[in-house]
């Protein structure tokens, strides 16, 4: 994921986003919910069992929706919001310059689960089992007719797609592309997390004395990339990124952090920037003891203890898994626009060995260069850099 020379590429901003997350349908509840410090991890009756270690979660869609296609509802109503946001400037381009990159782990889970217990299920939602697939039929609807691809990287997906995103634009492939990631609860995810004993029964605090683990989430994120010298001033760009495999565990990340610490350094390096000029970084959090222990050392190992500032969201929507990577951009996006620091939900007293510019309440902020982190099972880290254009 590094690029030697990233100033012979044209820049890529930011023009439209798209949210629906536990804290509501639409962008402006997601921001809404960042102002007020509000969480929306709540107990979901589908997991009020001894089989699931608990039943707190952050559903974005009730149960008796009735959907058998929850990923693809999800998806298409973040993509429809980034798109009405981009207006007149999407509107102007061929739809065959325009991509699509889609970002999940798990795309129409809940098809799976229908099949194996004799429930109906319809075709698109058995189609949508496939991520490649639930991409195709996405960028159909939405008159996407450029190049299109799936993502699947584990819990960096998101930031991985957004990548993917910039390099169709420079690369020449597309004018504009968008981005969508999305994943949803399911038994099969609440089970897989409670096998591994990381889920949080009293809900996500991430970088607490008391943390216990996550809180299973579902989203749908969207974001339209496109040249920069296309899009209205001011815009928001993509400054740089950086990944990494540090191959240390199929779950555990490395202890010592250094695969992190190496892709926010190939961030930096891409970006062309200083560690002192990052104004703030959006953690990927999951309240894991482990992950929680590693991330604050890799922030230390490349910024020092110079107490930058540092939150972490998944105490408010849960941990989206592929749809992570975007939503939390997009609150940084905001946090940008507005001047705003987001809080940290669910933190009471940070651990020991915690950053120690943790943000437990948001406040106003100048924020010109935001780092956005993100890590996954299998050792993948991914950092994304963002700037005013």
């Amino acid at each position: 994921m590094r690029e030697p020379d990233p100033t012979s590429r044209p820049s890529v901003a930011v023009v439209g986003c798209g949210a629906w997350t536990a804290v509501g349908p639409g962008v402006s509840a997601l921001w809404s919910a960042v102002r007020a410090h509000a969480s929306g991890l709540c107990p979901d009756r589908r997991f009020d069992s001894p089989r699931f270690q608990s039943a707190i979660v952050g559903a974005a869609l009730q149960d008796d929706t009735g959907s058998d296609d929850p990923a693809f509802l999800l998806a298409t109503e973040a993509l429809g919001e980034a798109r009405a946001q981009a207006g007149d400037l999407l509107a102007s381009l061929p739809a065959a310059r325009i991509g699509l990159v889609l970002s999940t782990t798990k795309a129409n889970v809940t098809a799976l689960e229908r099949l194996a217990e004799g429930r109906p299920c319809s075709d698109p939602a058995r189609r949508h089992i496939q991520g490649d697939l639930l991409a195709a039929d996405l960028a159909r609807v939405h008159a996407v007719q450029g190049p299109v691809q799936c993502v699947s990287v584990a819990c960096i997906s998101g930031l991985v797609a957004i990548v993917q995103g910039v390099r169709m634009i420079q690369g020449g492939a597309a004018d504009a592309v968008c981005v969508v990631g999305v994943d949803v609860l399911s038994a099969f995810v609440v089970a897989g997390f409670t096998a591994l004993k990381a889920i949080d029964p009293e809900g996500c605090r991430p970088f607490d004395r008391d943390r216990r683990g996550l809180s299973p989430g579902e989203a749908g994120a969207a974001v339209v990339l496109v040249r920069a010298d296309r899009a209205p001033r001011p815009a928001i760009v993509i400054r740089g990124w950086g990944g990494s495999n540090d191959a240390n565990h199929v779950t555990g990340p490395s202890r010592d952090g250094s695969g992190l610490a190496q892709a926010i350094r190939c961030a930096l390096e891409t970006a062309r920037l200083r560690p002192d000029e990052i104004d703030h970084v959006h953690a990927h959090g999951t309240g894991t003891p482990y992950n929680d222990a590693m991330e604050a050392l890799a922030l230390r190992t490349v910024f020092g203890e110079a107490g930058l500032s540092v939150n972490g969201s998944k105490g408010m929507l849960g941990h989206t898994l592929g749809a992570a990577g975007v939503v939390e951009t997009i609150v940084c996006l905001r946090a940008m626009e507005e001047g705003w620091l987001p809080g940290t939900p669910g933190l009471v007293t940070p651990a020991e060995g915690a950053p120690s510019g943790l943000v437990r309440e948001p406040r106003p902020a100048t924020l010109n260069h935001v780092l956005k982190l993100n890590t996954g099972f299998g050792g993948a880290n991914g950092a994304l850099i963002l700037g005013h254009g």
